[in-house]
């Protein structure tokens, strides 16, 4: 008499999409964001057994249903796809009618066959642990020759240079204010079609230097930080962590435990940093963490793209992922304006993602509808054909048209009620993507990408060593040697690209972007 097998393939499988999805961005997240959504998936997969055991009273079958619905429900991104490639234009009603088709049929021929199941729940089982086995191997080969004792032995050769105490007496408030995807004047011009000379006349007659051929030195979000807040490029931690490396955390590191924060705080500085969504760049050791609330993670986001549920959540206007960076961003802008009364000299670092992808607002700060699921993609990522470069460039002006509106806003709260003349860096990490191609640096219009809007606010003439073309690293360098006194020699203005599969394969494209600017200006 054969004995019964265990029912265990369907709690593998409610899981599997956890540990695979986090083992395809190993070295971007932390380990945690594991537990929670794993933890939801088994109560799941334990309820719908305890439910559908009840009700057939075949534990085999039972667990063939269960396992037959998180492997569609987890798989339907992948079907839309695939279907869309042979129905041109199917709708998500329809896609899902096929799925919910697919999973009925299912469900109908499990109920009424009479064949022994007993094979079938073995051979599930033991397809149910490979499938878990290979994330499983990877997640623990990466934890152990990348993890924590590996993080912690990596230096960032900190450049600390202790302040001048005479110079720094008086130490203005800091508010260092990234507008991601933020591009310069020209490239507004002559790659949108969109005037912002109003806004950087107002930032002017605020009394804003504005570096009008300012570009970033790389063309990410987290390599552009690191490189800003610890005032270097990132050549060295290259030559440690290997340029086939793609992991991330010491990069997230850098951002979190900065150079520029380390500095600050042993002048007497308090740390205040705001939830952007993105979760490399949430820096919540500072000394004041804001966030509007809980919120799905960037990884919780993706994980629910990949099932009809998204559908459902775009679709709630309140609740959407969609509505939840809205009230981020809303939240973040309301909240700088009102940090100026703190006793100690404080240290702002907000990282907007905005006028960024994903667009959530029109010109006039109204909700945007899209079709699309939420993330924060952009470049070729997101812009598939030229009909999506059209909509991207429209909805980027409109969102942009908001941005403006709401950084006059803070910025007149912040002068306004400033006890001294504050310290305001409005900065983009890198410019827009609408025709950035992440493998193929050569068909990228790198002067979209790299050129940025880099403006700064130095009272008590700290503008006096500010130049048009300079770059994001030298940022801090210029800061602290006028206000603190110190001695750093400024650093030569380059610019690199590299794509998120090889983040530390730098291309050196500075030259490259120079010879396009001089040739569009000879035509």
């Amino acid at each position: 008499m054969l004995k019964k097998p265990l029912v265990i393939h369907p709690f593998l499988f409610a899981v599997f999409p956890v540990l695979s999805l986090f083992s395809c961005n190993l070295g971007k997240l932390p380990f945690s964001e594991i537990f929670l959504p794993a933890i939801i998936l088994i109560c799941l997969a334990s309820l719908l057994c305890l439910v559908l055991g009840l009700i057939i009273g075949d534990k085999k079958k039972m667990g063939i249903i269960v396992s037959l619905f998180f492997l569609l429900f987890f798989s339907y991104e992948y079907m839309f796809g695939i279907i869309c490639l042979i129905i041109d234009r199917i709708t998500d009603p329809a896609v899902l009618s096929i799925w919910g088709t697919m999973f009925a049929c299912g469900v109908y021929l499990t109920l009424r066959t009479r064949w022994n199941l007993h094979s079938v729940t073995v051979w599930l089982n033991i397809v149910a642990v490979f499938s878990i086995a290979i994330p499983i191997a990877k997640i623990g080969a990466y934890e152990v020759f990348h993890g924590a004792t590996f993080q912690d032995n990596i230096s960032t050769d900190s450049q600390i240079v202790a302040p001048d105490s005479a110079k720094s007496v008086k130490c203005p408030d800091i508010y260092y204010i990234i507008l991601d995807g933020y591009a310069r004047a020209d490239i507004l011009k002559e790659v949108y079609g969109y005037d912002n000379s109003e806004f950087l006349d107002y930032l002017t007659q605020r009394g804003f230097y504005v570096a009008n051929k300012s570009k970033a030195n790389y063309c990410q979000t987290l390599l552009s930080l690191a490189s800003t807040l610890n005032l270097r490029y990132l050549d060295g931690l290259v030559n440690k962590v290997g340029v086939k490396s793609a992991n991330k955390k010491p990069l997230t590191k850098m951002v979190k435990h900065s150079d520029v924060s380390k500095f600050l705080k042993l002048n007497g500085y308090v740390s205040v940093a705001f939830n952007s969504g993105m979760n490399v760049t949430n820096i919540e050791n500072a000394d004041i963490y804001m966030t509007p609330g809980w919120f799905l993670s960037e990884f919780q986001n993706t994980l629910i793209n990949l099932t009809p549920l998204a559908l459902g959540l775009n679709k709630l206007p309140q609740k959407s992922p969609f509505a939840s960076h809205r009230c981020r961003l809303l939240f973040t802008f309301d909240r700088l304006a009102n940090l100026t009364q703190k006793n100690s000299p404080i240290f702002v670092f907000a990282h907007i993602i905005a006028p960024h992808p994903p667009f959530v607002f029109g010109e006039h700060g109204e909700p945007i509808k899209s079709d699309k699921n939420f993330s924060f993609l952009d470049g070729s990522h997101l812009v598939k054909n030229a009909e999506d470069r059209v909509e991207y460039k429209k909805s980027y002006k409109k969102q942009l048209t908001f941005i403006n509106k709401k950084i006059k806003e803070t910025i007149d709260c912040i002068i306004s009620k400033s006890p001294q003349p504050p310290i305001i860096i409005l900065q983009s990490d890198h410019g827009p993507g609408s025709m950035l191609e992440w493998k193929y640096p050569d068909k990228t219009n790198l002067k979209e990408r790299m050129s940025i809007l880099n403006a700064y606010y130095l009272p008590n003439e700290g503008h006096k060593q500010l130049y048009q073309e300079i770059t994001p690293v030298n940022t801090f360098r210029i800061i602290f040697n006028h206000y603190f006194g110190t001695k750093y020699e400024l650093l030569k203005d380059e610019s690199y690209f590299s794509n998120h599969s090889h983040p530390y394969k730098f291309l050196n494209v500075t030259d490259k972007i120079n010879s396009e600017i001089h040739t569009q200006r000879r035509r």
